[in-house]
């Protein structure tokens, strides 16, 4: 007599508990797993625009600077080695400044064609709700805006003052004699040696300028200080003006202009640091150094608060993106997004504009002048989305 043995099985109701829960497990896993594949399709779609944006914005920014310097290039005879320098070392500048612009052309390119081609609407048939889209992005550009924040403190101040070295010292082939100081600068002038604590190349005034002068044997004369210098009418006007001379006699008001600055602003150009040269750190140094000696910081604390606000910009642009993209109610034309896109990107930036002018001037503080802009936008982006089902 044989006996065959059987896996024992166990047979279970179709309504039964554990049925239930292991469906509702397989269900629920496979929700993750299809939300996770979206997150990750939508992301690579806005990333990939991204890019694309931001090489495109890159080319337009490189060849509308090529074409405002063409003048000077011809004039000065440029070579073509020194030009391509040049716009080598611009690139890391334009790539921050063209950020945020690229994040929204991103997402509105990327989500537009997903609404445009109804993939939105077949993602909420399949219960993919438009937060669950939203937040990959949002931390996308997130990451982003860090990156960009990251890129602006290590890589953009050198090459910018590479840049400018190369268009003034090359290019325009003006021989630099400064030495920078984390106080100062030493400048090597016609018959003397000049120690500039600032210079404003814009409004070309010079503060706690420093002679010292030389007689022919390259010996030190004298010592002139000058509180301040201002270039009018094709010539420098001095206040406060002392000269110690090294052979005992008292020091004496000069009322004459010191034969020995024959200097014009121009020649003093590199020494005008501008905030793109510093990290933040630097520049938070060289303005307590500036306030130590009395001088006005207003402008380089603006300057200071935007090297955070800036990068931050991509972020709050991915927003405003995002909430005209993923609308509540209906879906948009692609033109018709595209042309209110175009609105508030010229109205974010006119924004930025008017407050950087505001807080330079001292009309507004630094700190709500850089991230005005930012807060307008962003608030915007927020009611937009507060609407999205």
């Amino acid at each position: 007599m044989e006996t065959t043995f059987r896996p024992k099985t166990t047979s279970l109701a179709a309504g039964s508990p554990v049925v239930n829960t292991r469906a509702g497990f397989s269900l629920l896993v496979a929700r993750l797993g299809l939300t996770r594949l979206v997150c990750l399709y939508v992301c690579t779609e806005y990333l990939r625009f991204f890019l694309f944006s931001l090489v495109l914005f890159l080319g337009l920014s490189l060849l509308v600077d090529f074409f405002d310097r063409l003048d000077n290039f011809i004039k000065y005879g440029a070579s073509v080695s020194a030009t391509i320098r040049y716009f080598v070392f611009k690139i890391p500048l334009f790539v921050t400044q063209a950020a945020p612009a690229a994040a929204l052309a991103g997402v509105l390119i990327g989500c537009g064609l997903l609404s445009k081609n109804r993939e939105l609407l077949a993602l909420k048939a399949c219960g993919i709700s438009p937060w669950q889209i939203t937040l990959p992005l949002l931390l996308t550009s997130g990451l982003l805006s860090l990156t960009v924040r990251v890129w602006n403190e290590w890589v953009v101040p050198a090459a910018f003052h590479h840049s400018r070295y190369i268009n003034t010292v090359e290019i325009k082939q003006r021989p630099f004699k400064g030495l920078f100081h984390e106080h100062g600068f030493w400048y090597h002038g016609d018959g003397a040696f000049y120690y500039i604590e600032h210079f404003d190349s814009q409004k070309k005034i010079v503060s706690g300028l420093t002679m010292y002068t030389l007689d022919q044997d390259f010996r030190v004369h004298s010592l002139v200080e000058i509180a301040r210098a201002e270039w009018k009418e094709d010539q420098w006007q001095f206040t406060t003006v002392r000269e110690k001379p090294l052979t005992g006699e008292e020091n004496a008001q000069l009322q004459e202009l010191p034969a020995q600055l024959q200097e014009t602003p121009e020649d003093f150009s590199l020494i005008d640091m501008k905030a793109e040269e510093f990290s933040s750190d630097q520049l938070r140094k060289y303005i307590i150094s500036l306030q130590k000696k009395g001088l006005d910081t207003t402008e380089y604390l603006v300057d200071l608060h935007l090297k955070s606000a800036v990068p931050f910009a991509t972020l709050v642009m991915t927003l405003i993106g995002i909430a005209l993209t993923i609308p509540s109610s209906k879906q948009h034309a692609l033109p018709t997004v595209l042309g209110l896109a175009l609105i508030t990107g010229f109205g974010y930036w006119l924004v930025l504009a008017l407050s950087i002018s505001l807080g330079h001037s001292g009309a507004m503080p630094p700190q709500l002048a850089a991230w005005l802009a930012n807060g307008v936008a962003g608030l915007c982006g927020l009611f937009l989305l507060l609407g999205v089902d």
